[in-house]
């Protein structure tokens, strides 16, 4: 059993996509798992409405749980492989509950400003349960989305080094995810980008198998 939490308290850093195209791949992988959208704008419980509509593929069981998450996720931990959780808020009481019970947090967020300011409140926010986890710290990962595919680009670099003088000690993910349609075209067929045909996102599927590899193997080690 493995809780997933895909979490910010800023909206628009990619973080239903990622966690729909992590329930995704895991199915695909032979593995039970369930999603549970906590936020407000059900965006992975859309994305499910139209994946349900299409003949074959593979179902991705989502549960809307905006009120009090934490006990609904512990309760499916016993049922399923894994738990993918989609969060969205500022309500820092609910952030933490769910900090206290998970296996690894990844926060993406993009190389602007206002997404990077927001991943820094969100990592103090945090920062104040690492008692509480079990491991006795949050296995807490930043992963850069939405990147530019522009050669010669510092943003990534100027990013990381802003989040690494903030707050000391944050996990960086060095793969990132760029900013490619397959992405978009993945959300309006309900597909995970895994579950995408190579054609047309090779480079989107390479990217996010490396970023999930990397991702999971920091759970409950830093």
């Amino acid at each position: 059993m493995t809780i997933i939490i895909t979490g910010h308290e800023k909206g628009g850093t990619g973080k239903s996509a990622l966690a729909t195209s992590i329930a995704a791949k895991i199915i695909q992988s032979g593995y039970s798992a369930v999603l549970i959208d906590t936020d407000a704008t059900a965006t992975s419980a859309g994305w499910n409405a139209i994946r349900e509509s299409r003949d074959g593929t593979p179902t991705v069981p989502v549960v809307q749980q905006t009120v009090s998450p934490a006990p609904a996720v512990v309760e499916m931990a016993t049922r399923y492989d894994a738990v993918i959780v989609d969060v969205g808020a500022r309500d820092y009481a609910k952030l933490g509950e769910l900090a206290r019970i998970c296996d690894i947090w990844i926060a993406p967020t993009t190389v602007g400003q206002g997404d990077l300011t927001s991943t820094v409140r969100l990592w103090e926010a945090l920062s104040q349960f690492h008692g509480l986890h079990k491991s006795g710290h949050i296995p807490f990962v930043v992963g850069f989305n939405r990147v530019t595919s522009t050669r010669n680009s510092t943003e990534e670099e100027d990013a990381k080094n802003f989040l690494l003088t903030l707050c000391p000690g944050i996990v960086i993910l060095s793969n990132h995810l760029k900013d490619r349609k397959a992405w978009r075209d993945a959300g309006r067929l309900g597909l995970g980008i895994t579950e995408m045909p190579a054609r047309d996102a090779a480079k989107a599927i390479e990217e996010f198998n490396a970023f999930y590899e990397e991702a999971l193997s920091n759970q409950n080690n830093n």
